[in-house]
């Protein structure tokens, strides 16, 4: 499960902004479609809810301000996990979402890289050498 909950600042409200896209490959059967929906609590729609927008088959809300979209691609087989946010998300929390949509993405595209770890001053606090 993807959801945490993060403070959004009022400064931060208000303007979407987009924290990370995700593009892969996938025919995108109902065996990928329940694998991603298994790996991210991903909430599909078979028709267009109002708020959403009709070609995002797929949303993950990730806090009350944060979604991680499923949309299609420009052509036929192409996919984006796009995470969008309407206010200002801790960076370690956005890097967090980010490793584990691209992971779930890395299960139906081995292509997808995945991000690397925060180093420190990245936010986080941690060091990785």
């Amino acid at each position: 499960m993807m959801r945490a909950q993060t403070p959004a600042t009022p400064a931060g409200r208000g303007r979407r902004r987009t924290l990370f896209s995700i593009p892969f490959t996938s025919s995108m059967t109902a065996a990928d479609l329940a694998r991603l929906q298994r790996e991210l609590d991903l909430v599909t729609y078979l028709s267009p809810k109002p708020g959403v927008s009709g070609t995002s088959p797929g949303v993950v809300p990730l806090d009350f301000w944060s979604g991680l979209f499923l949309e299609r691609g420009a052509s036929e087989g192409q996919w984006v996990l796009e995470a969008r946010t309407w206010g200002d998300p801790p960076g370690p929390l956005v890097h967090e979402w980010h490793v584990r949509a691209a992971l779930a993405a890395r299960q139906l595209d081995p292509t997808v890289q995945i991000p690397q770890p925060l180093r420190t001053g990245d936010g986080d606090g941690t060091s990785t050498t």
